[in-house]
């Protein structure tokens, strides 16, 4: 119980952050400015409130998704004024993407302040509608009571995603109004059409078909009772290509990843008469090319889709019971340990390795690039554990990711794969992995360039020559990976064969607190 002097609020700021701790919202990925030193104070004061300072906003905006996607709860980022924002726009446009609740409390200058034309003045008012599903500026004396519990709400209601609070210095500085009652709000009600789930029913007896599954229904409910119609009907399950969280390991029904190049996608989904789509989109290619569809479905597949603020796993229940498949047994694959890998260090070997020494009930956050190849072979059938994609193509997402899921899950050990190339964005993440001793091992995929793009050049017939491909190319200089990690704070080792990493990864998961590996890949020679 709080005391009375504990109790009282004397600002806009101490009551706004009282107000989301009695939400459930008492995590703050923070990095502020001096337009928000009264929320630092109000989190000082807030005994509920934890503050985790981030050095890069693109850092706390990722760690506040990776929270959303473990907790299934909002975190708090604060960020200071429109450039911070700015700078946290990647991560919130893969979070927008991951459908993560989250709710964005950025400083804004006071009103008086805002007529002259000083430094850090935006058009702060521009930003925010493109990630959230809710923006509201507060002023001095609102109801910050009824402002958080708002904001909570909409971030927490089906589809989730992210609620922004433009908070002004005067009206954190201000004196606020007498709280209101706010009356305690459920989640969102297990709804959806019946008519389509009914429909759905009826088309699935009718021939070819898959099921493709996001959202909650490639968690272990989801897939359990998705892997139980399976069995029933004979459909086959995929996945979004970029799922936001997708329960995997032996024992669970297996959701094969919609490839990501749309020359391996559109021949795999061509083979089916029928798709069902289930918390996932239409699926569609990442880029336009001049010779592909960005329609990945053929013209004579029947789609049917629920909507966007349906509960997938209350349509998969109810397609099981209306099929009689609720007590069928799903299929799924049993755990299977792979033989630890020898020889040159290459992708599969590394995936091989984690599939062997991965403890149960794991997280992991991968941005491995065209170094993902051999993931989900490997580790659909790894322990169980929980893995957290890229949804946006934003990358410097795995690092920050691992930030949140540690936060959130902290008995779980947490592996943030990253491509070389995309460490470089967010390699600050480092040291909040340090600073708050988060059980996290990272696994830089070190082939010394921007791969993916080595593919995609290709695709697209273009031949480069010296210049254009240097453009590639993070070798010249090498980034000493061991170096930059220990300078903030990770103790780090490298490995160049297969053993190595096996021994590396084998002591960091006996280690309590973070590591980094630098795994330097075997590269072939460039033609």
């Amino acid at each position: 119980m709080q005391d009375e002097a504990s109790a009282t609020v004397s600002t806009g700021a101490e009551a706004l952050v009282r107000a989301l701790v009695d939400e459930g919202v008492t995590v703050f990925f923070a990095n502020p400015g001096t337009s928000e030193l009264h929320a630092v104070s109000a989190i000082d004061r807030e005994a509920g409130a934890r503050g985790v300072l981030c050095l890069f906003e693109g850092v706390a905006t990722g760690a506040a998704d990776g929270y959303g996607r473990i907790a299934r709860s909002p975190a708090a980022t604060l960020l200071h004024l429109g450039p911070g924002l700015a700078n946290g726009m990647a991560n919130l446009h893969n979070a927008r993407q991951a459908g993560s609740p989250m709710v964005v409390v950025v400083g804004e200058h006071s009103g008086d302040h805002l007529a002259f034309d000083s430094p850090l003045k935006s058009d702060l008012e521009r930003l925010p509608p493109y990630y959230s599903k809710g923006v509201r500026t507060l002023r001095p004396g609102d109801d910050m009571a009824a402002a958080a519990a708002e904001a909570v709400h909409a971030s927490m209601s089906r589809p989730a995603g992210i609620s922004t609070l433009v908070a002004p210095a005067d009206a954190m500085w201000a004196p606020p109004s007498r709280p209101s009652r706010v009356e305690a709000r459920p989640r969102s009600p297990e709804t959806f059409d019946t008519a389509v789930a009914d429909r759905i029913s009826a088309a699935l007896r009718g021939g070819s078909a898959a099921l493709i599954l996001g959202g909650e229904a490639l968690l272990e409910d989801g897939l359990t009772l998705a892997g139980r119609i399976a069995a029933a009907t004979g459909a086959t399950l995929l996945s979004e290509t970029f799922n936001a969280r997708h329960s995997r390991g032996g024992g669970l029904p297996h959701a094969q990843r919609i490839p990501y190049f749309p020359e391996l996608a559109a021949p795999l989904l061509a083979k089916f008469g029928l798709l069902v789509l289930l918390g996932s989109k239409r699926p569609t290619s990442f880029f336009g090319s001049p010779n592909q569809p960005s329609d990945l479905v053929a013209s004579d597949t029947v789609v049917i889709g629920i909507g966007p603020g349906d509960d997938p796993v209350a349509v998969l229940r109810h397609l099981a019971e209306s099929m009689a498949a609720g007590t069928a047994e799903p299929i799924a694959p049993a755990r299977q340990t792979l033989p630890l890998p020898t020889g040159p260090l290459t992708a599969g070997a590394i995936w091989a390795a984690m599939n062997h020494l991965m403890p149960d009930g794991s997280i992991v956050c991968e941005e491995a690039g065209v170094s993902s190849r051999g993931a989900d072979e490997a580790m659909s059938v790894a322990a169980r554990h929980e893995w957290l994609n890229l949804t946006g193509g934003s990358i410097g997402d795995a690092v920050s990711l691992a930030v949140g899921a540690a936060v959130a899950a902290p008995g779980a050990k947490v592996f943030a794969v990253q491509g070389d190339g995309g460490a470089l964005y967010t390699i600050q993440a480092l040291w909040t992995h340090a600073r708050e001793k988060l059980n996290v091992l990272t696994v830089i995929m070190n082939n010394g360039r921007y791969a993916i793009l080595d593919y995609e050049a290709k695709r697209h017939g273009i031949s480069l020559g010296a210049r254009g491909a240097s453009l590639f190319d993070l070798a010249s200089p090498s980034i000493e990976w061991v170096q930059v990690a220990r300078g903030l704070g990770v103790e780090a080792a490298t490995a160049t064969t297969a053993e190595e990493f096996s021994d590396r990864l084998r002591e960091a998961i006996a280690a309590d607190g973070p590591r980094l590996i630098d795994a330097r890949l075997s590269r072939p020679p460039r033609k």
